[in-house]
């Protein structure tokens, strides 16, 4: 529907083609596909024509559109309309979404879309990113709710990190700044 809407809006006054036609060479097309999802575009595309088990991942991730451990995310796959020739094994998915940029750990096993604005890296390096981009001290409580946007963790694992003398001090007012190199 939506390619019928485009076609009616930019080309239909260039070229004279019913739906039915517009369909038909859809299905024909050597060059675009209708993926798993029923939607359809260029047949080199992961979410068309999803080829390793990180584009299978990446599809089911999409899908849930939320952060999975890495076991939902077998399952996800598993789960899919796309042909298997056995099901997916947890610590196969596992090894893909360390591999691949497009996925961030974000608590134990659990991972997301990078594109969903998570950034990579331990705890300390998400409160270090937080604290450059903000340019000012910030409290504990501001850190951890920040922190908690990006990961999933504890609270005491966030506090932990805030103590570590190399990275970070804290002011007499109670807030937290970059240690300066």
């Amino acid at each position: 529907e939506e390619i019928l809407h485009i076609f009616k809006k930019e080309l239909e006054p260039k070229i004279k083609l019913t739906p039915q036609a517009l369909l038909s060479y859809l299905e024909i097309s050597r060059q675009i596909e209708q993926g798993p999802e029923g939607l359809f575009g260029l047949r080199e595309w992961p979410e068309i024509n999803p080829r390793g088990i990180e584009d299978k991942a990446y599809l089911s991730l999409k899908k849930k559109n939320r952060p999975l451990h890495f076991i939902e995310v077998a399952r996800a796959i598993n789960e899919l309309d796309l042909v298997l020739k056995a099901p997916v094994l947890p610590q196969t998915v596992h090894n893909g979404l360390i591999r691949d940029p497009r996925f961030v750990l974000v608590g134990r096993g659990i991972y997301a879309l990078k594109e969903w604005g998570y950034f990579p890296g331990q705890v300390r390096d998400v409160i270090l990113k937080i604290l450059k981009e903000d340019k000012k001290p910030m409290f504990k409580q501001e850190i951890v709710d920040k922190v908690f946007s990006q990961r999933l963790v504890k609270k005491s694992t966030i506090l932990l990190n805030l103590r570590d003398k190399k990275y970070f001090l804290k002011n007499s007012q109670g807030k937290y700044t970059l240690k300066e190199a």
